[in-house]
């Protein structure tokens, strides 16, 4: 089977990142990559493929069968119209948009034009999330009762040396990193109904929070918290003990806590808690460890291979358009919950 034939926009670090995927996958074949800033194109020359500056030149002499769209999140829209109005599949990174509406914009778009869009939350591709989701959604933990999250790492000092993420709506850990949590959560655990959050900023002094507590409530009657900032030396975030990408350091902790009726999970070392007599259960009686074993595998490279059958129509998204749309809402909830100080409700 023919490589599937993939232009890359965007090619700051994440388009980067996706051309060097591209071009090394059998599946996939890097054919361009376009960006407004004439300073890329020493990134398409890395990968000796042409460069553009015009969108719509490229998708016309270069001819691809998807396009993966990875510019600044509000330019997202834009982008994502020259695309259905060429016919062309996406891969859009997280978030979808900077906005709700923006978002619904691209999802109708690309439904009137028989377009498919994949949302880049590549956590869902990863093993160790499916079967963090095969665990909770079965019977092993019984009812789930609550769900607790450790985000808390140190940025280097130079992150926020680029203007946009020192501002609102981009910037911050709650659109560049916490969503990817919010929309694991929603994976794992089901619909939110409910986000309260608070935040700090007096790390850095920024208009972008540096810590947060957000408290979660779910359709199905399950509570969830996340404690989270970017401004402190700590190991325990996702990033760091999942050994998912390995520009971070890695450290053997855990930081996702899922808790059940009859047993609770700790990722990422996938330990589960439980009785070892279920007749014997209660505070004075000894709880037994095991622990799930799950394969290593990348889950940018799934994503892309994903991607690449999307393109063919072997199967749908596994995060379409309308899915990342309510992870995003997710996020914006908890910033608006910040600025009013209350409580907000997802529809």
């Amino acid at each position: 089977m023919e490589p599937v034939r993939l232009a890359v926009v965007g090619a700051g670090l994440v388009g980067s990142k996706h051309a060097r995927l591209v071009s090394s996958e059998p599946a996939s074949s890097l054919v361009g990559i376009c960006d407004v800033d004439s300073r890329r194109k020493s990134v398409a020359e890395r990968f000796d493929v042409p460069f553009y500056q015009d969108l719509e030149a490229l998708l016309a002499e270069r001819n691809p069968e998807g396009a993966i769209i990875a510019t600044p999140n509000g330019t997202h829209s834009a982008v994502a119209e020259v695309c259905t109005r060429n016919g062309m599949d996406m891969l859009i990174e997280k978030p979808i948009a900077n906005s709700v509406g923006e978002a619904r914009q691209i999802v109708q778009s690309a439904e009137a034009a028989g377009c498919q869009v994949l949302v880049g939350h590549h956590r869902r591709h990863n093993p160790l999330i499916q079967e963090a989701r095969s665990i909770v959604q079965g019977d092993t933990l019984g009812r789930l009762v609550a769900v607790s999250i450790t985000w808390a790492l140190l940025k280097p000092a130079d992150w926020y040396e680029v203007d946009w993420r020192c501002r609102r709506p981009s910037g911050g850990p709650v659109m560049v990193n916490l969503i990817h949590e919010l929309d694991v959560l929603r994976f794992i655990c089901g619909e939110i109904r409910q986000v309260y959050a608070q935040s700090g900023s007096s790390a850095r002094g920024l208009e972008v929070e540096d810590s947060l507590s957000i408290t979660l409530s779910f359709d199905s009657g399950a509570l969830g918290s996340i404690l989270a900032s970017d401004a402190t030396p700590s190991p325990w975030s996702y990033e760091l003990t999942s050994g998912e990408n390995p520009y971070y350091f890695h450290t053997t902790e855990n930081s996702y806590y899922f808790l059940g009726t009859q047993a609770s999970l700790a990722l990422p070392k996938m330990e589960l808690w439980q009785y070892a007599d279920p007749a014997r259960a209660g505070w004075q009686h000894p709880l037994e460890q095991s622990r799930r074993k799950v394969a290593k595998a990348d889950p940018l490279v799934l994503q892309l291979e994903h991607f690449c059958r999307v393109v063919r129509r072997e199967e749908p998204p596994l995060v379409d358009g309308r899915d990342g749309t309510r992870s995003l809402a997710v996020a914006l909830a908890v910033l608006e919950s910040i600025d009013r100080k209350a409580p907000v409700e997802l529809a």
